[in-house]
């Protein structure tokens, strides 16, 4: 790799946020901040076995429970009212694509008085720890100075994240704003990230009562073959161009996908290069490809890529150790699958020398990695090491504030379940 890996977490949220295709994405999840038990590891996806989209199984179900801390605006909603539609937004104060949405939602509402309601859900907030509440205060600031332009009910997420675990999480979408749409029987018609203009004509057909969940993701194929068929017209061009430049020859398509933001186009070019030539993967090109799947935030995805990555390329550190940077949760919460994770910071420690400055981060990573797959003596072991070898180099190393982090870990880590 031509960049030092310790700083690869770094990189993938810098290229997240630099990105212009990025800005017109979700935000990213980040870990919240309170803590809670390990939970049982997940059963690992037998290789080849197709994603499954966790917000399928939820459909036509009685959405669960709403639990907040606090209704900042608005009544207090006790129940979902028969014959009327309910557009659940999850957004925060810190997430740019949620405020872009809240004119649209506050019109959609109004459009459809009567008929149609949008609750806001504030969810992970920044915290310092479980019991910190300042947050509630910095959500009501923030929906005072947004007056009329959010005008609908809005609450907050309990300190220990209630909506989050209960509602959000269960969703698999990962990154925010995320919407459930509740029909006028009060039950889960669909639940994704769209566009506002998606999230209207969604709520218009279930309103008309002919919304058809399983049309909706035969729509959402038929995008990704529309993809496709541009990524073929890119390359095509491409090659008809007769650019010499490295990137277009052996990439072709790929500039012209991401210089107009499609992202789905761009895999498909990556995906098309990988076929005529595998040797092309190992190269900063598997790193593309990761970025984009980030970036489209669709969990299965990112764990289907990471299985193939360590399947293929079990000896190539560079690859295992990336992977293992990209999806090991330094946080309390665990989005990707937490045994390919396990696996991937297992793998990395082993390839990386004890003293080197690596070496470090990749216990780091491991400790919390056994951490979510439920091996509590084995995460502390490794966030021990990782501490341990932080104070032993500091002289030889610059580390950040690695060594507080390991302690913060440990901390957590010690904490009897509740």
């Amino acid at each position: 790799m031509t960049t030092s890996r310790s700083t690869l977490s770094g990189i993938v949220l810098s290229v997240l946020l630099s990105s212009g295709a990025a800005a017109q994405m979700m935000a990213i999840q980040p870990a919240p901040a309170a803590a809670g038990a390990a939970k049982p590891a997940a059963t690992p996806t037998p290789a080849g076995t197709p994603a499954v989209n966790p917000a399928a199984a939820l459909i036509g179900t009685v959405p669960p429970p709403i639990k907040v801390a606090k209704w900042v605006k608005g009544r207090e909603l006790t129940g979902f009212e028969k014959g009327k539609v309910y557009v659940v937004d999850f957004w925060a104060t810190w997430c740019g694509p949620c405020k872009a949405a809240i004119p649209h939602l506050t019109k959609l509402q109004a459009d459809h008085a009567g008929k149609v309601e949008v609750i806001g859900i504030s969810i992970s907030e920044r915290q310092k720890d479980a019991s910190d509440t300042s947050y509630i205060e910095a959500v009501e600031k923030f929906i005072a100075k947004m007056d009329d332009k959010m005008n609908y009910r809005v609450a907050v997420d309990t300190p220990d994240k209630q909506m989050h675990t209960t509602w959000f999480k269960p969703s698999g979408t990962g990154g925010i704003p995320t919407a459930w749409i509740i029909d006028q029987q009060g039950k889960v018609a669909w639940i994704g990230i769209g566009s506002p203009n998606d999230v209207e004509r969604i709520v218009n057909e279930v309103l008309a009562g002919t919304f058809d969940y399983s049309k909706e993701a035969e729509r959402e194929r038929q995008k990704e073959e529309e993809a496709k068929k541009r990524s073929e017209a890119d390359i095509a061009k491409a090659k008809a161009s007769g650019r010499n430049e490295k990137t277009d020859a052996q990439f072709p398509g790929y500039r012209e996908a991401m210089a107009r933001g499609d992202q789905a186009a761009a895999l498909a070019s990556l995906n098309a290069a990988f076929k005529a030539d595998p040797s092309l993967e190992t190269g900063a090109a598997y790193q593309w490809k990761f970025m984009i799947l980030l970036q489209r935030n669709k969990t299965e995805e990112v764990n289907a890529y990471s299985r193939e990555l360590l399947d293929k390329y079990p000896k190539n550190d560079d690859i295992i150790g990336f992977v293992s940077a990209c999806i090991v949760a330094t946080g309390e919460d665990a989005k990707f699958d937490k045994q390919i994770a396990l696996e991937a910071a297992t793998k990395a420690d082993a390839m990386s020398k004890p003293d080197s400055r690596w070496g470090q981060f990749t216990k780091w990573r491991l400790g919390w990695a056994n951490y979510h797959a439920g091996n509590k003596d084995k995460a502390i072991e490794a966030m021990t090491a990782a501490l341990e070898g932080v104070k032993r180099l500091k002289d030889k190393f610059d580390f950040g504030d690695l060594a507080s982090e390991c302690e913060s870990a440990l901390k957590d880590f010690r904490k009897p379940a509740k």
